[in-house]
Formats: structure tokens, C-alpha cells, sequence
């Protein structure tokens, strides 16, 4: 009997990302094919198709094999999956081998579906340095700057995604480990928090975590064979928490951990090159940019559907300027609409800041830039001040 190592699977979409206003769920699959006479990679691949079609059609989706589209699984622990269906993930649990007969069961990630429809208007995302948050398991293969990596590989993978949001990242030194604690992502530590982000970057959300475990252990595997000595491997964890906050609304819309696993290839005293590709390509390289992937496939679903605030970021002449403009999907038949934000107490626990829409304040749109647009005014102009919070409006559809 084979087995094969658990690995992770991208995917991307062959239309626009989903939208998810949840998590989605796991569902696993399994299908069987005899390849008597054939040869086993070509067969791996239609069995691996069968087993997320099975999965598929248990979670009440359409989705068939054809469907699945696999490239570079059998060679690598990296695939790109192309589907009509509604997957965010996959991952494959097992793989064996019995006369002759390939068995695969995963575990599909499926987005249940919403009637959002997800907005053309970009949204603007702040990346954080991710640190690590015990150092002292670095020391193997000194991958202290693991986390500056990781930090750089998130905010290019954003840019990369299907409708790119607009990226920031924050600089190394302006984040420490232990500034986005756990058990600070509530209360008015929060609220500070979103304020500071906003006020000083202007992004609307803030994809933020740390790295929790990179630690070695050992895993040994029984041989079948008589005179034959059980096998061990050294292998790594990586263990990956992630956050997102939406900076305006001050409440955390993301919050997911992510664990994988791969052999550490490495002398125990080699000190590795995490600039160099030999590292990237490595098994553990790979299965950490795989983790990074999936985390921002579950992102980007997660704010797809969550609403878009801009600000009032200049007055002069009586004109008002919104820091959001063509390049973030504006255009001129667009307006803004005016909200804002309140502070209301609440029985037994800190104060709750919300924004609220304002009724009859809807913005026409006199300029439209890059990165800014220019508003006039239709309601009472008291209404409007420096720094209020504002919505893009699509016009309504001559139905």
C-alpha cells in the first residue's frame, strides 16, 4: 500500500471571485479507479477530478468532473484548479494504493450561496507585517526574516488576484508582535486600533496576524517489510493566524488559522537563504507559499461583499473631495452617499461605534479623478464636514 503526503491545493476561478458574506464549509469526497494496464499519473488526475465531483454533489452543487481542471498536481504539491462551481480550496487527505485500485478522498472547500452581488468598486487593503511570534524557533535554518517574507508574499498575491484590491504594506518597523494580540481584537483597543489605520493610511481593511508555529518534529513511518528499518522524516509546521479589519465599521470581518506541514529538507546547521529560490522550491517552501495562497483565496471572498467607504479628504471652494476616484471603479454616473459614524453606549460593555447612513444625502460627483472625486452638495451643506465617511452609489438600473 502507497500513501501519499497530505498537501494543499490552490485554486483559482474561471469567472470573477465569489462572493462569501460567510466562512465556507468543508465537505469530503472520495472516488476509486482501477488502472490495471494504465499508467498511475495519468489515472491520479481523473480520480482526484471524481473525488471533488463527489464531493461537490453531497454539498447540493452541480459541479462534474469535466469540470475540474487539474495542472501540475502530479508532479507538484501545487495545482491550479479551474471550476464552474462554487470551490474556494482543496485538499487532498489520502491517497492509496490496493491491487491495483487508486483510492483518493479530500475535503473541498465550499462557499455556500449568497444573493450578493459583489461591487465593480476596488477595495483598498492595508498588509501588516507578520511576525513571528516565538523567535526562538527560527534558530533551525535561521529563517528569522520569515515573517518579512511572508508579509511581501501577501501583499503580491493580492495584486495578482482576479480583481486586485488597492495594496499598501505597512513597513517592518512600524508593527511589533505583540501590537495585534489575540485577545485585543475587541473593545475600545479595537476601536483605537481601526481609528489609528484609518486616519493614517486611508485603507479600509487591514489584513494583519501573526506566524504561530514553525517547529520541527519528527515523523516515522513503519515499514511493511520484514529486515527493513521504520523510516524518519524531519518535518515543519507552519501555522499561519490571519485577521482582517474592516478600518471604518471598526470590527473584525476575517479571522482564520491556517496549519500545514512538509518535510524540512535542510542540515540541521545549514542556515537557509530565504531570498533564494532553492528555498521556495523546497517542499516546505512550497507548502508555505500554498498556505499564503489559500489565505488570500478566503480573503478576497470575504471582502468581495462587504461594503465600500471612502472619505472626505479636502474641502475648498465649497467643494468636497472624496479619496476615491477612477482608478478604484468611480465614475462619473456614480454618486456618493453621506454616513456618520456614532458612538452608543451599551449596557455592561464598552461603547459601540457604528456609522449610519444620512437620509437625503446623496453626492453628485462635479470631477472625477485618478484617486480622488470631486462632490457638490445637494441637502443642507452643515450635513458635510472634513473626514465624514462616504459610500459609492451605482446608479440604478433602468428597469
Amino acid at each position: 500500500m502507497a500513501r501519499f503526503n497530505r498537501l494543499l491545493v490552490s485554486i483559482t476561478f474561471a469567472a470573477a471571485l465569489l462572493p462569501s458574506g460567510a466562512y465556507a464549509e468543508w465537505v469530503q469526497g472520495e472516488a476509486s479507479l482501477d488502472f490495471s494496464g494504465a499508467d498511475l499519473a495519468s489515472v491520479r488526475a481523473t480520480v482526484i477530478k471524481n473525488a471533488i465531483a463527489d464531493a461537490s454533489y453531497k454539498s447540493g452543487s452541480v459541479i462534474a468532473a469535466e469540470d475540474v481542471l487539474i495542472n501540475g498536481l502530479v508532479l507538484s504539491s501545487k495545482a491550479e484548479l479551474t471550476t464552474a462551481g462554487r470551490i474556494q480550496r482543496v485538499e487532498i487527505l489520502s491517497e492509496t494504493v490496493k491491487e491495483n485500485v487508486l483510492t483518493v478522498v479530500v475535503n473541498v472547500n465550499l462557499t455556500p450561496l449568497f444573493d450578493c452581488q459583489p461591487q465593480r468598486f476596488q477595495k483598498r487593503l492595508l498588509v501588516t507585517h507578520f511576525a513571528l511570534l516565538d523567535p526562538r524557533q527560527a534558530a533551525t535554518g535561521g529563517v528569522y526574516n520569515l515573517g518579512t517574507h511572508i508579509t511581501q508574499r501577501f501583499a503580491q498575491q493580492f495584486e495578482g488576484t482576479l480583481e486586485a484590491p488597492d495594496v499598501m504594506q505597512i513597513p517592518e518597523t512600524l508593527t511589533h508582535a505583540n501590537m495585534w494580540a489575540a485577545d485585543t481584537l475587541s473593545g475600545a483597543e479595537l476601536q483605537t486600533k481601526a481609528t489609528y489605520l484609518r486616519d493614517t493610511y486611508g485603507q479600509q481593511f487591514a489584513l494583519y496576524g501573526y506566524i504561530r508555529d514553525i517547529s520541527l518534529f519528527e515523523q516515522v513511518s513503519q515499514s511493511d517489510e520484514l529486515f527493513s528499518s521504520d523510516e524518519v522524516a524531519l518535518r515543519r509546521n507552519f501555522t499561519l493566524q490571519v485577521f482582517v479589519l474592516d478600518t471604518f465599521r471598526q470590527r473584525v470581518v476575517f479571522d482564520e488559522s491556517y496549519h500545514s506541514e512538509a518535510d524540512w529538507p535542510f542540515d540541521s546547521h545549514y542556515i537557509v537563504d530565504t531570498s533564494n529560490s532553492l528555498f521556495w522550491r523546497s517542499d516546505y517552501g512550497r507548502m508555505v507559499l500554498n498556505t499564503v495562497n489559500a489565505a488570500v483565496s478566503d480573503v478576497s471572498a470575504a471582502i468581495t461583499c462587504e461594503p465600500t467607504f471612502a472619505r472626505i479628504v479636502n474641502v475648498y471652494n465649497q467643494q468636497y473631495v472624496v479619496d476615491m476616484g477612477a482608478t478604484h471603479g468611480v465614475t462619473m454616473a456614480d454618486s456618493f452617499q453621506l454616513y456618520k459614524q456614532q458612538s452608543l453606549p451599551v449596557l455592561m460593555s464598552p461603547t459601540k461605534s457604528v456609522i449610519l447612513p444620512v437620509e437625503n444625502e446623496q453626492l453628485a460627483i462635479s470631477h472625477l479623478g485618478d484617486e480622488v472625486s470631486v462632490v457638490t452638495v445637494s441637502g443642507a451643506e452643515s450635513a458635510l464636514q472634513l473626514y465624514d465617511i462616504v459610500a459609492p452609489v451605482e446608479p440604478k438600473s433602468a428597469n
